[in-house]
């Protein structure tokens, strides 16, 4: 017959609480700070690089420029 640790799931569900009360936090901070920008009159933030690409090494994005035709 199965079994379930009581204690052991209590405990688990009091740590998913408290990653998710967490979570919750830096999300309510990154809200905040984007509205900060949209009062203060931003509409779009230019980035260096595209967060969403691989980080190159500094010598594979010279030969990345070297190889794209001009």
């Amino acid at each position: 017959m199965p079994t379930v640790d009581v204690e052991e799931n209590i405990k688990k569900i009091e740590i998913n609480i408290e990653q998710m009360t967490q979570e919750i936090f830096r999300l309510q901070g990154m809200l905040q700070t984007f509205r900060g920008f949209k009062k203060g009159g931003l509409k779009t933030i230019d980035l260096p690089n595209d967060p969403n690409q691989s980080a190159e090494t500094p010598t594979e994005e010279l030969e990345s420029i070297q190889e794209k035709p001009e």
